[in-house]
């Protein structure tokens, strides 16, 4: 990115630019002088003393008797007596020197004082620019120290109330000029991670849900102010782990919402970002971006969590549930009256997601081989699930439900979806059935409506039907070993287990 910079030759900043990056300068000095557990207050009266002390030098002498120096004479000349006397006069009347005792100008005095911290600063954003601004630079360096000053003198007398001057720099935003990156990866241009998301979501619109598309994006944003504009190429593990602690400290993310979503998100894009793919747009293969994952190994650490109760119904909300569903009835809208009855039903006795069921169609009940089936078509791994029906369902008049059913969605689909929506019809229908429970069913803390009857069915599994076999019915795809990936069971093999799970009592 240096030598890209070097190459398109000097460049002039912006007003606001060098600003900015005299900003960066303020906040470090700030930080260093808020961080020193000397200098205030006692470090201060220190120097101030030693600077009186040798202000009377200058009048009164070793001899002790006082000479015709005036008191502001002999200031002038203790302060020029210190190291880098000369520059730091300058810099204190902003103006040239030009006197018995010294001769130098401001803009020398301020090259000497500022003049490599300037070039880091220009550095660290990869800025080649003119003489001028450079100049320009290392004034408002000089002027933000003067703000310093100020600040450590509020700071002495015990005021730290909030930093007005602070707010007078702005963030640095670097032009489109400003950070060239380097060709890696067949590209040349800046790519952020605003870019990344875009590229990202063009090549995995077809393969993901929209929500995850929802859920990723206040994460990568927050990560792409964060990292304000770097290039994902040179984005360190570092970067992420400052993000991660900045997530929880500062704008006060749990560490478990921030491992749970910040970081998933991070993590699944840089993945993205180290794939061979195709770019959609110009049908073009893209080069990998990186050749490693910097959001691997970052996980912030947990404060010890005590669960206020276990994940599975007890039997009274069961019932309460269960027994709630069989007295919906509201002709005006027939499929969210028919998620209502049947959805929390078809939980019960398959372990299945709320949104699965929340897709199924007509079309997906089906009588195979003598056993009734659903097949679930959307499904949180992106492969359709085909269960038997368990007679407590079919008894229940599920059936008859379905016969009657116009076709398509059996329990969405009541009104249009509004254009400026965000989510799905399934997951605005998963939602209302939870907030529906809630205000209904008095339930204990810390129970959720509709994702507690996944561990229940799991559960109420144990001891009858096989581990594997109730994954399978669930949906649920976590492998403890290879061959849990070759295990596929048949409708009747499904059916046969699904016969064991007993039935809800429901008075």
């Amino acid at each position: 990115m240096h030598w890209d910079a070097v190459r398109a030759g000097p460049k002039p900043l912006p007003y606001k630019q060098i600003v900015a990056l005299a900003g960066e300068a303020y906040q470090l000095r700030v930080q260093r002088l808020e961080q020193d557990p000397v200098l205030v207050p006692h470090g201060v009266i220190k120097e101030r003393g030693d600077f009186e002390t040798a202000t009377d030098f200058w009048r009164i002498g070793e001899d002790g008797q006082r000479n015709s120096l005036s008191y502001e004479e002999a200031r002038f000349l203790a302060k020029l007596q210190r190291p880098c006397g000369p520059q730091l006069l300058a810099l204190e009347t902003f103006a040239d020197l030009d006197n018995e005792y010294v001769s130098i100008t401001l803009d020398q005095s301020l090259d000497d004082l500022f003049g490599a911290e300037a070039d880091l600063l220009l550095a660290q954003h990869h800025l080649v620019t003119d003489p001028a601004s450079r100049t320009q630079l290392l004034r408002e360096i000089g002027t933000a120290v003067h703000f310093v000053q100020q600040k450590l003198n509020k700071n002495t007398s015990g005021d730290f109330s909030p930093d007005e001057n602070a707010a007078r720099f702005p963030e640095f935003e670097p032009a489109a000029h400003d950070s060239p990156a380097p060709k890696h990866g067949g590209s040349s241009a800046l790519i952020t991670v605003l870019d990344l998301f875009k590229r990202w979501w063009t090549y995995n619109s077809g393969k993901k849900a929209a929500s995850t598309h929802r859920r990723y994006g206040p994460s990568i944003e927050s990560l792409a102010k964060y990292l304000k504009g770097k290039d994902v190429r040179f984005v360190t593990q570092d970067d992420i782990w400052e993000w991660a602690e900045h997530r929880k400290d500062k704008d006060g993310i749990a560490p478990s919402t921030v491992n749970r979503n910040d970081l998933v998100a991070a993590a699944s894009i840089f993945h993205f970002a180290t794939t061979r793919h195709v770019d959609i747009a110009r049908q073009k293969d893209k080069k990998p971006l990186r050749t490693d994952n910097p959001v691997h190994g970052v996980k912030l650490d947990l404060d010890r969590h005590h669960s206020k109760r276990d994940k599975v119904f007890r039997a009274a909300e069961v019932t309460e549930i269960l027994t709630l569903t069989r007295s919906v009835c509201d002709p005006r809208y027939p499929r969210a009256s028919a998620s209502r009855r049947w959805a929390p039903w078809i939980c019960a006795y398959s372990g299945a997601r709320i949104q699965e069921v929340c897709w199924l169609s007509k079309e997906d009940i089906w009588r195979e081989g003598g056993i009734w089936v659903m097949r679930f078509p959307r499904t949180k791994t992106g492969d359709a699930r085909i269960v038997p029906l368990h007679d407590a369902l079919i008894d229940e008049g599920l059936l008859e439900f379905w016969k009657k059913a116009p076709d398509g969605f059996l329990f969405v689909g009541d009104r249009s979806q509004k254009p400026e929506a965000t989510r799905t019809p399934q997951e605005q229908r998963a939602s209302e059935i939870a907030a529906w429970i809630q205000e209904k069913v008095k339930l204990e803390e810390g129970a959720s409506p509709n994702h507690f009857w996944r561990h229940t069915f799991i559960t109420r599994c144990n001891g009858l039907i096989d581990k594997r076999m109730a994954n399978a019915i669930a949906g649920h795809n976590k492998k403890r070993d290879a061959s849990d990936g070759y295990f596929a069971p048949s409708v009747e093999m499904m059916k046969t287990d699904l016969d064991k799970y007993p039935r809800y009592v429901i008075d």
